[in-house]
């Protein structure tokens, strides 16, 4: 395979001065797998599974991934989280204000890498800084996006929501409206067909007599 143009050398396989050979650039997402072989999630903490979880939150920021690498489920983690923040607020120690701290001090250095990732997208011609933005705002919606008001547009070609959160109630209100003033639009229509029905009706009744 030719080595593609205009890509830094650490992004390629081989060496600087090879074409790469035949490797692909894609990664092996089957790399590093191997089945847990649980027959149930773990309902039970450990210290072994709050660094795995720890180490998971770090790479990736999602809560799911975390739990399915300790091998229990984002319901039971949750869980645990919740047990551990309270406890923590009481001034309390236990395994699970410690998996709470190291949850915090993991997803404050992956915000830290995520920053430091954008920021460098700035200045390196090679990165695409869509991906990061895109990243920054999924993972971290509450420190990177900024509050769209009711209607507003976003400007140029700027990444957000594709869409408002709305309640069903209103849902079934805004679906109501618009029922209403297309019903009322066909009201209008149908006058003014009518009316104009009966005036050429009434131009050509005398002539008709005559």
């Amino acid at each position: 395979m030719a080595r593609p143009r205009n890509l830094p050398p650490e992004l390629l396989d081989g060496p600087d001065g090879g074409d790469g050979g035949d490797s692909s650039l894609a990664p092996d997402p089957l790399e590093g797998y191997e089945p847990t072989g649980l027959r149930g999630p773990r309902t039970s903490l450990t210290p072994e599974m709050v660094l795995t979880i720890a180490r998971e939150i770090a790479r990736t920021g999602v809560l799911r991934s975390a739990a399915a690498k300790a091998g229990t489920t984002d319901d039971c983690l949750s869980q645990w989280l919740r047990r551990g923040k309270d406890a923590a607020a009481r001034r309390k120690r236990s395994l699970y204000t410690q998996l709470y701290m190291e949850v915090e001090y993991a997803r404050a250095h992956r915000r830290a890498y995520l920053i430091n990732l954008g920021e460098r997208s700035v200045t390196d011609r090679h990165m695409n800084p869509r991906f990061v933005t895109w990243l920054m705002a999924v993972t971290e919606p509450k420190e990177f996006t900024v509050p769209r008001e009711p209607g507003a547009a976003l400007p140029g070609n700027a990444l957000g929501p594709a869409f408002e959160m709305v309640t069903p109630e209103q849902a079934m209100k805004s679906l109501e409206e618009k029922a209403a003033k297309f019903l009322a639009l066909e009201d209008r229509r149908a006058a003014m067909i009518a009316e104009a029905t009966a005036a050429a009706d009434a131009e050509s009744a005398p002539s008709e007599g005559a």
